[in-house]
């Protein structure tokens, strides 16, 4: 047993003062200091009286396998950073062997991350994930907008939908990604839907993250139009938005970006088992614009970073920086408070993993923060913690200590 006494603690719904959490792989007891001693006398004792304390974040959404990039790939706009992506992934994959995977994912423990949502387009992040010591929700990917090639592609995201199911247990789940409607030809994602249905997977979607994604969608034009006719020959739209979202009526789906999402689509989305994922800093630097947050009521949302194909850092702590600025309409206290519960309780949840909460019987995953040392006001705790944080002290992932 271990018992570790900091100045706050963030359940995260709560501030709890002059508690103490006793803890093994799971939070045993949270109590006075003095109370716990009694209860556990050979314990071991983490005193922090300069620390605050709150459970370890989720990021449901990340593409692992383009951890390699910095500056390879074009920012500003989505279709030359698509135009990009293309060019150079021939040469970005390989540089990702398992030393730069094993680094990223200890960049996101480190950080205050616990558990990740990975979205695998080739498989080859697959045992670096089921490795880690986070949770990890693995999402083989289907592609393909070409009907020649449907059974081809198929094939391959089966193979990897089974490969990962081999590696399921407590903190490694398995579920469906559908890479968008404008690049996933009906049929082909209807069959995945099929085994997610089968095996009742999480299912995950890029759905609207761009303008040029409306236009090519609505009407076959815009800069897509060019882009699937030089390079897949193609003249016209493989989905109508709302046939395609029809798909997904009866999966628990992650619903990634929706910046372009039309009220129909949105009221759509409201009727399904679905949660909204957000991620401010990926749809800042391709030039998508900005999530309206009074849209997404009354579904769940959460914060991604995506991954450092469309970011610089895996870092959820930019994220909610990011987050904090980008809505300037929100007052920034309560919108704080807010950005927290989402990236924890909230995150967990959408990827079906017990945490993101300090409670007792909860699991053990609790991060540790430096406070700043003149603060006055506790109800901006919360704010304090995104705007001077870049890193906690120690993570403690189901009661392993991870970081310095």
């Amino acid at each position: 047993m271990t018992i570790v006494a900091p100045a706050y603690i963030l359940t995260p719904s709560k501030i709890l003062r002059h508690k103490a959490v006793a803890f093994d792989t799971k939070i045993q007891k949270i109590a006075p200091l003095e109370e716990l001693l009694k209860l556990y006398p050979q314990a071991t004792i983490i005193k922090a009286p300069d620390q605050l304390l709150l459970p370890t974040f989720a990021n449901p959404h990340l593409h692992l396998e383009f951890s390699a990039n910095k500056a390879t790939l074009s920012y500003g706009d989505f279709i030359p950073w698509l135009y990009s992506v293309i060019e150079h992934r021939e040469n970005l994959l390989p540089m990702c062997d398992r030393s730069c995977l094993d680094q990223a994912l200890d960049t996101i423990l480190t950080s205050g991350t616990g558990a990740i949502g990975a979205i695998s387009s080739y498989g080859e992040d697959l045992q670096a994930c089921a490795n880690s010591p986070l949770k990890v929700h693995f999402f083989p990917e289907i592609i393909g907008s070409n009907p020649a090639a449907a059974d081809v592609m198929y094939a391959s995201f089966l193979e990897r939908f089974h490969q990962a199911k081999k590696h399921e247990n407590h903190r490694f789940k398995t579920g469906v990604a559908i890479h968008s409607p404008y690049s996933v030809h009906y049929v082909l994602a209807k069959k995945a839907l099929q085994i997610a249905k089968k095996y009742d997977s999480l299912v995950t979607v890029h759905f609207m993250e761009s303008k040029a994604e409306r236009e090519w969608l609505d009407s076959a034009r815009g800069p897509f139009a060019k882009f699937f006719k030089d390079l897949l020959g193609q003249s016209r739209p493989v989905n109508d938005p709302k046939e395609f979202l029809e798909l997904f009526m009866e999966h628990r789906t992650l619903f990634v970006h929706m910046i372009w999402a039309d009220e129909k689509e949105w009221e759509m989305v409201k009727s399904m088992d679905a949660t909204i994922v957000h991620c401010p800093i990926s749809n800042r630097l391709l030039g998508n614009g900005v999530l309206d947050l009074q849209k997404v009521d009354p579904l769940p949302y959460t914060l991604a970073t995506d991954g450092l194909s469309s970011n610089y850092s895996l870092n959820l702590y930019e994220e909610l920086k990011a987050a904090l600025f980008l809505h300037p309409n929100k007052n920034a206290v309560t919108f704080a408070k807010e950005l927290i519960e989402r990236s924890s309780t909230e995150g967990y949840k959408a990827l079906g993993f017990e945490g993101g909460i300090i409670k007792e019987q909860a699991p053990a995953d609790f991060q540790l923060v430096s406070l700043p040392q003149d603060l006055q006001n506790q109800e901006e705790i919360y704010l304090h913690l995104i705007l001077h944080t870049s890193k906690p002290q120690a993570v403690y992932i189901e009661g392993k200590r991870h970081g310095t």
